[in-house]
């Protein structure tokens, strides 16, 4: 451990004084980064430990309540809590796993990134590349713009600690009395709030769905396992709950079994439903909580008092509406601000569904933290970095004046932090599924481009593009029709290639576009129409077909095949998380 007086004196605070849950950043060689990290989570007493990445230094260390896991593997503890993630980066980055991890740190935690010396990092050789690049487009990648910007953030925050071997610097954020707390089985008296007003919404006299948001940790999935033990002991017979993944529910299941096992009549009500798996409920239970996937509850429709949805922002729309036309009493959870999601797209494009179709469905957002006290470092630290919350900026339009197209590049979106913040927000709203880890493949990916929609500087649209086919795959083009190779990327002239079994389709050069936005403010103005247009200019001047791929829904395609798009491949098997059928359009001035 590191003699340094000043991380010394940094290390007894927190050993002696609550504290703020904090990043530290370990930067050096890379033995150097898990040594430092292992002795500070020693000397701190932090006993639960989640390690992502390569622990090769730490091999022969395995402590109790201690997990070593890939960056890939974060999707199993979402909803578990711990006091220190070691993430080591070294290893790889992911986004996604950096912001879902930080939040499972308990109040106090502490969570450490291993890292190369903060001025060769970006230049370094991240194992986890090939992973978010096409085929072909990996070594053109020597520099991580999203590196460049995580340091700068790193080096500009005040609450995040940085040692290396001839330095540490940084400073504690020390806690303050919350006046905010409730009694048991309550954290906050938000918390308490929402599992009233969810018992409320199933007895009431009106059936209509409740929405309850919040950002990350506060408590809505434990107000769901409150309210349905609270609804068991007090008569319903079955709850279901369903979410993206059986582990999002973890809490609501750990609240719902602690109230049961404290109440005799209970004690043996609960049923505990691992991925779907058959025989739901077990004979001799007449009262259970179960969990089941949303494909399969919109297969069977099985009756149930009331239809728990958590995580729902990371649900496609058309199902969400699907559950409300088949259940009279449900309750929807959405994270605003999520890695698995955008709550942001839930907020605009469901609530304009759910007011036209149950004028009287409530709302309600739990603002106070539960796992952490407000003005929390860390949280704030990775909004910020990951543009997590960020709110659109509305822009003039005026129909008449000129719109233009614009290519905006890597290195720009860099020395444009306010350009870059706008456009991941607009893509964000516009696209439940966009996460940190698109971000990191819009600065990074040579294959990816983004263009913008603007007039007189005012951003009203964004398109990314990925760039696919051509010569990176000619030597590999009778492969892939025949079946044989398939690589990362390439969407469309892998999947032509394979269905036409031809392979100038695999030769041919293609513009995918992944996301196309449009300002809120701003949508059924034509906007959508004449940034395709510029778009299929653009393309055409480039001698390259302009294609898309997506979940179809007949508004989706009308508006692509308006902007002058045909099918040219419709498939028949349904995605299990949007429950619709893809499709592969092109505009029809490049088809063949």
């Amino acid at each position: 451990m590191t003699n340094s007086p000043h991380i010394q004196h940094w290390l007894k605070q927190r050993q002696q004084t609550p504290c703020h849950r904090q990043l530290l950043v370990i930067a050096g060689e890379q033995s150097y980064c898990q040594n430092q990290a292992q002795s500070i989570v020693e000397q701190l007493s932090l006993k639960r430990q989640i390690w992502v990445g390569n622990t090769n230094a730490c091999e022969g260390v395995n402590p109790p309540q201690t997990s070593f896991i890939s960056a890939g593997q974060y999707h199993q503890f979402l909803g578990n809590e711990c006091d220190a993630v070691i993430y080591n980066a070294f290893d790889g980055l992911r986004a996604n796993a950096l912001a879902a991890l930080s939040g499972t740190l308990v109040q106090h935690g502490l969570m450490i990134l291993l890292c190369p010396p903060l001025a060769e990092w970006p230049t370094y050789a991240d194992p986890q590349k090939a992973q978010r690049i096409s085929y072909g487009f990996v070594e053109l990648a020597q520099h991580s713009h999203f590196v460049s910007w995580l340091v700068r953030h790193i080096q500009a925050d005040a609450h995040c600690a940085l040692l290396s071997a001839i330095e540490f610097t940084g400073k504690n954020k020390l806690l303050t009395p919350d006046a905010t707390l409730a009694t048991p089985p309550y954290k906050t008296k938000e918390q308490q709030q929402a599992v009233a007003a969810i018992i409320d919404s199933v007895n009431g006299p009106d059936s209509a769905p409740l929405i309850i948001s919040a950002d990350r940790g506060r408590g809505k999935s434990s107000a769901l396992g409150i309210a349905a033990a609270q609804l068991l002991q007090n008569g319903a017979q079955r709850i279901m709950v369903t979410a993206p993944l059986f582990s999002s529910t973890a809490q609501l299941f750990s609240h719902a079994q602690r109230l049961l096992d404290d109440s005799k009549q209970h004690k043996q009500a609960l049923t505990w439903m691992n991925k779907g798996i058959e025989n739901s409920i077990e004979k001799g239970i007449d009262k259970t909580i179960e969990f089941q996937p949303v494909d399969r509850i919109l297969a069977e429709l099985p009756s149930a008092d009331v239809l728990l949805v958590d995580e729902a922002a990371a649900i496609p729309a058309p199902l969400l509406q699907q559950l409300c036309e088949h259940y009279s009493n449900i309750v929807f959870a959405s994270t605003i601000h999520g890695y698995e999601g955008s709550g942001r797209g839930f907020e605009i494009r469901f609530k304009q569904y759910l007011a036209q179709h149950f004028k009287e469905y409530e709302t309600l957002h739990i603002q106070q933290p539960i796992r952490w006290q407000a003005d929390d470092p860390l949280e704030a630290f990775w909004f910020k970095a990951l543009l997590l919350k960020f709110d659109l900026c509305q822009q003039p339009y005026q129909p008449q004046l000129t719109l233009e197209c614009e290519f905006i590049s890597q290195q720009q979106c860099l020395d444009d932090p306010e350009l870059l913040a706008q456009v991941f927000s607009l893509l964000v709203n516009a696209h439940y599924q966009t996460t940190p880890d698109d971000m990191v493949r819009l600065l990074d990916a040579p294959d990816c481009r983004l263009y913008v929609l603007k007039q007189n500087e005012s951003l009203l649209g964004a398109a990314i593009i990925h760039l696919e086919g051509g010569e990176t795959l000619s030597e590999l083009a009778d492969a892939i029709c025949a079946g044989e190779r398939r690589v990362k990327g390439h969407l469309l002239a892998q999947n032509l290639g394979l269905y036409f079994n031809h392979n100038q389709w695999v030769k041919r050069r293609y513009w995918r576009i992944v996301r196309i936005a449009i300002l809120p403010e701003h949508q059924q103005q034509g906007l959508g129409q004449q940034f395709l247009q510029k778009l299929t200019e653009l393309a055409l001047a480039q001698q390259v077909t302009l294609g898309t791929a997506f979940g179809a829904t007949d508004k989706l395609i009308r508006f692509w095949q308006k902007a002058g798009f045909e099918i040219i491949r419709h498939g028949e098997k349904r995605d299990a998380s949007s429950g619709t059928t893809s499709v592969i359009m092109l505009n029809n001035k490049q088809t063949p």
